[in-house]
Protein backbone atom coordinates (compact mmCIF):
# COMPACT_ATOMS: atom_id res chain seq x y z
CA UNK A 1 0.00 0.00 0.00
CA UNK A 2 1.79 3.22 -1.17
CA UNK A 3 0.34 6.35 1.51
CA UNK A 4 -0.19 8.11 -1.63
CA UNK A 5 -2.72 5.83 -3.09
CA UNK A 6 -5.16 5.66 -0.12
CA UNK A 7 -6.90 8.83 2.04
CA UNK A 8 -7.74 8.17 5.46
CA UNK A 9 -8.02 9.78 8.80
CA UNK A 10 -6.64 8.01 11.99
CA UNK A 11 -7.13 9.72 15.47
CA UNK A 12 -5.62 7.66 18.29
CA UNK A 13 -7.39 6.30 21.33
CA UNK A 14 -7.52 4.65 24.65
CA UNK A 15 -5.71 0.82 23.02
CA UNK A 16 -8.20 -0.82 25.94
CA UNK A 17 -11.26 0.21 23.95
CA UNK A 18 -12.37 -1.19 20.89
CA UNK A 19 -10.83 0.90 17.55
CA UNK A 20 -13.82 1.91 14.74
CA UNK A 21 -13.61 1.92 11.45
CA UNK A 22 -16.23 4.14 9.52
CA UNK A 23 -16.89 4.16 5.95
CA UNK A 24 -18.60 7.19 4.37
CA UNK A 25 -21.83 7.28 1.90
CA UNK A 26 -21.51 8.02 -1.98
CA UNK A 27 -19.93 11.83 -2.41
CA UNK A 28 -18.30 11.64 1.57
CA UNK A 29 -15.14 11.30 2.69
CA UNK A 30 -13.16 10.19 5.05
CA UNK A 31 -13.74 12.91 7.18
CA UNK A 32 -17.48 12.83 7.13
CA UNK A 33 -18.55 10.39 10.04
CA UNK A 34 -14.98 11.13 12.64
CA UNK A 35 -18.04 13.22 14.60
CA UNK A 36 -20.43 10.27 14.44
CA UNK A 37 -17.10 7.35 15.70
CA UNK A 38 -16.43 9.55 18.78
CA UNK A 39 -20.23 9.96 19.56
CA UNK A 40 -20.82 6.04 19.66
CA UNK A 41 -17.47 6.01 21.73
CA UNK A 42 -15.50 8.97 23.41
CA UNK A 43 -12.31 6.58 23.34
CA UNK A 44 -12.09 4.59 20.62
CA UNK A 45 -9.15 5.01 18.11
CA UNK A 46 -10.82 5.85 14.80
CA UNK A 47 -9.95 5.03 11.18
CA UNK A 48 -11.15 6.28 8.32
CA UNK A 49 -10.56 5.46 4.93
CA UNK A 50 -11.76 7.01 1.52
CA UNK A 51 -13.30 4.90 -1.14
CA UNK A 52 -11.15 5.21 -3.88
CA UNK A 53 -14.26 4.94 -6.98
CA UNK A 54 -15.66 8.25 -8.20
CA UNK A 55 -18.72 8.62 -10.18
CA UNK A 56 -19.80 11.75 -11.04
CA UNK A 57 -17.47 13.21 -8.82
CA UNK A 58 -18.79 11.18 -6.12
CA UNK A 59 -16.66 8.98 -3.93
CA UNK A 60 -17.50 5.23 -3.62
CA UNK A 61 -16.45 2.02 -2.24
CA UNK A 62 -17.35 0.27 -6.07
CA UNK A 63 -18.49 1.25 -9.25
CA UNK A 64 -22.10 0.74 -11.04
CA UNK A 65 -22.71 -1.14 -14.09
CA UNK A 66 -23.23 0.92 -17.31
CA UNK A 67 -27.22 0.28 -17.26
CA UNK A 68 -26.86 1.61 -13.54
CA UNK A 69 -26.61 -1.59 -11.69
CA UNK A 70 -23.96 -2.96 -9.14
CA UNK A 71 -20.87 -3.90 -10.34
CA UNK A 72 -20.56 -7.32 -8.39
CA UNK A 73 -16.93 -7.88 -10.15
CA UNK A 74 -15.77 -4.18 -8.66
CA UNK A 75 -17.13 -4.77 -5.57
CA UNK A 76 -15.33 -7.89 -5.32
CA UNK A 77 -12.14 -6.32 -6.46
CA UNK A 78 -12.18 -3.08 -4.20
CA UNK A 79 -13.57 -4.94 -1.19
CA UNK A 80 -10.29 -6.68 -1.44
CA UNK A 81 -8.26 -3.43 -1.22
CA UNK A 82 -10.42 -1.98 1.57
CA UNK A 83 -8.84 -4.82 3.46
CA UNK A 84 -6.00 -5.43 2.47
CA UNK A 85 -5.51 -1.66 2.91
CA UNK A 86 -6.78 -2.17 6.22
CA UNK A 87 -4.86 -5.10 8.06
CA UNK A 88 -1.60 -2.43 6.49
CA UNK A 89 -3.35 0.59 8.93
CA UNK A 90 -3.42 -1.93 11.55
CA UNK A 91 0.08 -2.75 11.15
CA UNK A 92 0.99 0.77 10.66
CA UNK A 93 -0.49 2.07 13.90
CA UNK A 94 -0.79 -1.40 15.95
CA UNK A 95 -4.00 -2.09 16.05
CA UNK A 96 -6.10 -5.03 16.73
CA UNK A 97 -7.56 -6.03 13.53
CA UNK A 98 -10.22 -8.26 15.13
CA UNK A 99 -11.15 -5.99 17.73
CA UNK A 100 -12.87 -3.45 14.88
CA UNK A 101 -16.43 -2.04 14.90
CA UNK A 102 -16.94 -1.21 11.59
CA UNK A 103 -20.11 2.09 11.54
CA UNK A 104 -21.05 2.70 7.29
CA UNK A 105 -23.32 4.56 5.92
CA UNK A 106 -25.24 3.76 2.89
CA UNK A 107 -22.42 2.79 0.56
CA UNK A 108 -20.27 2.28 2.86
CA UNK A 109 -22.88 0.67 5.18
CA UNK A 110 -23.30 -1.85 1.76
CA UNK A 111 -19.38 -3.16 1.69
CA UNK A 112 -19.38 -3.52 4.93
CA UNK A 113 -22.46 -5.95 5.01
CA UNK A 114 -21.66 -7.44 1.88
CA UNK A 115 -18.45 -8.69 3.07
CA UNK A 116 -19.86 -9.77 6.55
CA UNK A 117 -21.77 -12.68 4.27
CA UNK A 118 -18.96 -13.64 1.60
CA UNK A 119 -15.59 -12.79 3.22
CA UNK A 120 -13.87 -14.91 6.42
CA UNK A 121 -11.87 -12.14 7.23
CA UNK A 122 -13.79 -9.27 7.88
CA UNK A 123 -14.94 -8.42 11.32
CA UNK A 124 -17.06 -9.38 14.31
CA UNK A 125 -19.24 -5.97 15.10
CA UNK A 126 -21.13 -3.49 12.93
CA UNK A 127 -23.41 -1.00 12.68
CA UNK A 128 -24.84 -0.31 9.64
CA UNK A 129 -26.98 3.36 8.90
CA UNK A 130 -29.61 2.50 6.07
CA UNK A 131 -27.54 -0.57 4.25
CA UNK A 132 -29.30 -2.65 1.54
CA UNK A 133 -28.58 -6.18 0.06
CA UNK A 134 -26.84 -5.21 -2.90
CA UNK A 135 -27.36 -8.95 -4.75
CA UNK A 136 -28.46 -12.68 -3.95
CA UNK A 137 -25.84 -14.34 -1.41
CA UNK A 138 -25.66 -17.96 -1.42
CA UNK A 139 -22.68 -18.24 0.85
CA UNK A 140 -23.07 -19.84 4.08
CA UNK A 141 -20.58 -18.69 6.63
CA UNK A 142 -20.97 -19.48 10.56
CA UNK A 143 -21.67 -15.19 12.51
CA UNK A 144 -22.71 -16.46 15.06
CA UNK A 145 -19.83 -14.47 16.77
CA UNK A 146 -21.11 -11.41 15.15
CA UNK A 147 -23.33 -8.64 16.15
CA UNK A 148 -25.08 -6.03 14.31
CA UNK A 149 -27.21 -2.84 14.76
CA UNK A 150 -28.73 -1.54 11.63
CA UNK A 151 -31.34 1.48 10.83
CA UNK A 152 -34.14 2.34 7.95
CA UNK A 153 -36.62 4.66 7.67
CA UNK A 154 -39.61 4.04 5.72
CA UNK A 155 -39.74 6.62 3.73
CA UNK A 156 -35.86 5.60 2.42
CA UNK A 157 -36.42 5.86 -1.57
CA UNK A 158 -33.38 4.13 -1.86
CA UNK A 159 -33.67 1.49 0.12
CA UNK A 160 -37.06 -0.43 0.47
CA UNK A 161 -38.86 -2.32 3.26
CA UNK A 162 -38.43 -5.68 1.21
CA UNK A 163 -34.47 -4.94 -0.03
CA UNK A 164 -33.29 -3.86 3.83
CA UNK A 165 -35.95 -7.19 5.24
CA UNK A 166 -33.85 -9.26 3.01
CA UNK A 167 -30.12 -8.29 4.44
CA UNK A 168 -31.85 -8.84 7.87
CA UNK A 169 -32.74 -12.41 6.75
CA UNK A 170 -29.51 -12.98 5.35
CA UNK A 171 -27.36 -12.13 7.98
CA UNK A 172 -30.34 -13.88 10.39
CA UNK A 173 -29.53 -16.75 8.25
CA UNK A 174 -26.27 -17.18 8.89
CA UNK A 175 -26.49 -16.66 12.80
CA UNK A 176 -25.62 -13.08 13.17
CA UNK A 177 -27.45 -11.49 16.00
CA UNK A 178 -28.90 -8.66 14.73
CA UNK A 179 -30.63 -5.46 16.16
CA UNK A 180 -33.06 -3.35 14.16
CA UNK A 181 -33.74 0.33 14.24
CA UNK A 182 -36.36 1.55 12.45
CA UNK A 183 -37.87 5.73 11.77
CA UNK A 184 -40.46 7.33 9.75
CA UNK A 185 -38.10 9.57 7.53
CA UNK A 186 -35.60 8.95 5.10
CA UNK A 187 -32.10 7.76 4.18
CA UNK A 188 -31.01 10.04 6.44
CA UNK A 189 -29.37 10.14 9.96
CA UNK A 190 -31.16 11.30 12.87
CA UNK A 191 -30.63 12.10 16.44
CA UNK A 192 -32.88 9.00 17.61
CA UNK A 193 -31.11 6.49 15.34
CA UNK A 194 -27.51 7.95 16.65
CA UNK A 195 -28.76 7.27 20.14
CA UNK A 196 -30.08 3.91 19.74
CA UNK A 197 -26.62 2.64 18.02
CA UNK A 198 -24.60 4.30 20.80
CA UNK A 199 -27.12 2.63 23.58
CA UNK A 200 -26.73 -0.68 21.45
CA UNK A 201 -22.90 -0.68 21.04
CA UNK A 202 -22.65 0.33 25.04
CA UNK A 203 -24.47 -2.35 25.92
CA UNK A 204 -23.13 -4.79 23.32
CA UNK A 205 -19.97 -5.97 25.45
CA UNK A 206 -17.77 -5.21 22.65
CA UNK A 207 -16.08 -1.82 23.26
CA UNK A 208 -13.52 -3.61 25.20
CA UNK A 209 -11.54 -6.73 25.72
CA UNK A 210 -13.79 -9.87 24.47
CA UNK A 211 -13.27 -13.49 23.57
CA UNK A 212 -13.13 -13.63 19.79
CA UNK A 213 -13.17 -17.58 20.19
Amino acid sequence: MAETDVNYRFIEGDPNVSPILLLHGTGGSEDDLLPIGRFLSADSPLLAIRGRIQEEGMNRYFKHTPSGGFDLADLEYETTWLFDTLNELCQKFNIDYQRFIVVGYSNGANVAARALLTRADTFHTGIFFHPMALSTVNSEQDLSDVKVWMSHGSNDPIVSADNFETLEDYLKGQHAQVDIFKHDQSHNLNEAELTSAKEWLAASGRLGQWNKE
